[in-house]
């Protein structure tokens, strides 16, 4: 099986300290060939900072995921699937890495850009790792892909980020296809760090662009599965942070779009209800009246708020 060993040296070394990747993205986005650690150094991770990055990493042998809590161990061909909020290490058991990876900011995968939003891919849920096990044929299949996007690195075509864009969409979109053989779930976050991923993973349904959009995560209960958190306890931590329960604030977020939508698109009323999550528009128009004491139709009669 072909393996991605011939690629330019993309990683820093660091004395007597267990290797760090460099992160060079431009335009949001690098991929970066694993086989060149440092031979020194048996260790290395992907650097935490406070600004989120993702990765889509494929590796090959035997490893040891390392984070706060607990270590997973790999072998054969791996595919995981992660982001910065999880700090975690790999070490190679016998020092030698093979493998690739794509790191990218959540910029590089937009509803505008791409169609897509980041953060409601399955296989990105906040506070999760997902890794999954390859056989032979299948590992050859996503070396095929990765090959595709390190082809496009070296070239001049103005278009090659938007090759790139398709072609890690490719892998995600497959690699979504599999079931994961394990996954890391972060269970001891602070009660703010639980709020920012609420609100994060809320604002990621916004804005309702077109009538194709539809929001998918209405209730306390969606966000708490997709977050992999007991209802009660997301709103517990929700409300200690925010002052305000999960209810209220997804209320809110869908009250303000709802003006917006009815302000500056030509929708109707049945239109904007379905996007933002209504099955009848009734009972959208319900939902506004009582925030707002006036219709949605009055309400896009009015020149001003």
């Amino acid at each position: 099986m072909e393996h991605l060993s011939d690629k330019t040296i993309l990683f820093e070394s660091i004395t007597n300290h267990p290797s760090e990747l460099t992160l060079n993205l431009v335009d949001n986005f690098d991929i970066l060939d694993l086989s060149k650690v440092d031979k020194d150094n048996d260790f290395f991770s992907f650097r935490y900072s406070r600004k989120t990055f993702y990765t889509a990493t494929l590796l090959q042998g035997n490893y040891s995921l390392e984070f706060e809590d607990r270590n997973i161990n790999l072998a054969g061909n791996s595919l995981i699937f992660t982001s910065s909020k999880i700090p975690f290490g790999i070490k190679a058991q016998d020092g030698t890495y093979t493998g690739v990876s794509c790191i990218f900011k959540e910029e590089f995968i937009t509803k505008n850009n791409s169609g897509y939003r980041l953060l409601e891919l399955p296989i990105y849920k906040p506070g999760r790792q997902n890794i999954y096990s390859l056989t032979e044929e299948q590992a050859e299949k996503f070396i095929e892909i990765y090959n595709k996007i390190f082809d496009e690195k070296t070239t001049g075509n103005e278009f090659k980020k938007n090759l790139q864009r398709t072609y890690l969409l490719e892998l995600i979109f497959n690699a979504q296809k599999l079931n994961p053989t394990d996954s890391y779930i972060k269970i001891n976050s602070t009660t703010e760090e639980i709020a920012c991923s609420f609100i994060r993973l809320l604002e990621s349904q916004f804005p309702v662009d077109t009538r194709e959009d539809i929001i998918k995560l209405k209730t306390a209960g969606d966000f708490a599965e997709h977050l992999s958190l007991h209802p009660n306890y997301l709103n517990r931590q929700v409300k200690l942070s925010k002052g305000r329960t999960v209810s209220e604030i997804i209320a809110a977020r869908i009250g303000q779009e709802a003006k917006i939508l009815l302000k500056l698109t030509n929708w109707n009323i049945a239109e904007i209800a379905y996007s933002l999550g209504f099955e009848e528009p009734s009972h959208f128009n319900s939902f506004f009246k009582k925030q707002n004491k006036v219709s949605p139709t009055d309400y896009r009669k009015l020149k001003t708020d």
